[in-house]
């Protein structure tokens, strides 16, 4: 699935990813391939981003989760830019 992570400042990641984890207002949210369509509010926590075997976490203080049949968008602001 295509994912794309974007800051105010930057653009994080932008590519193929296998899953994406993340603190959902209401919990912990997991989006595979293939994932229904939402769009909710992030709280502060660890995304959490498969690329094969590798694993990439990016720490929010807030966000935004989009998900479409076509790609994930995640909004967020990072609580380190240097990511």
């Amino acid at each position: 699935m295509i994912v794309n992570i974007i800051s105010l400042t930057n653009v994080i990641f932008e590519g193929e990813a296998d899953s994406l984890t993340v603190p959902g207002a209401k919990g912990t949210l997991t989006i595979l391939p293939h994932h229904t369509p939402l769009i909710t509010f992030l709280k502060r926590g660890s995304l959490k981003l498969k690329i094969g075997g590798d694993e990439k976490f990016f720490e929010i203080e807030k966000g935004v989760l989009e998900v479409n049949p076509k790609e994930v968008n995640v909004l967020v602001d990072l609580l380190d830019e240097t990511n």
